[in-house]
């Protein structure tokens, strides 16, 4: 399943020299609450910025993946 939604913030860290991050989003049915995922870089765009607007991949309530949404203008 894809919701789409806004990002609202990003925290990159590093485990053991992967990269990864805390990716903190919003969705667009419901802009008040804050979500928040923990993923490796290669399930994220590297390219986001607070604000984009993002497509989010749930698989059985787990996110598997955020990206730029389709048609979005994110500049």
């Amino acid at each position: 399943m894809t919701v789409e939604g806004r990002l609202e913030g990003i925290r990159r860290y590093t485990i053991h020299g992967g990269p990864y991050a805390y990716l903190y989003f919003s969705h667009l049915d419901d802009p008040e609450t804050i979500h928040q995922a923990q993923l490796p870089e290669e399930a994220f765009d590297t390219d986001l910025q607070v604000g984009d607007r993002v497509a989010i991949t749930y698989l059985l309530k787990t996110v598997m993946e955020i990206r730029h949404a389709p048609g979005a203008d994110n500049s």
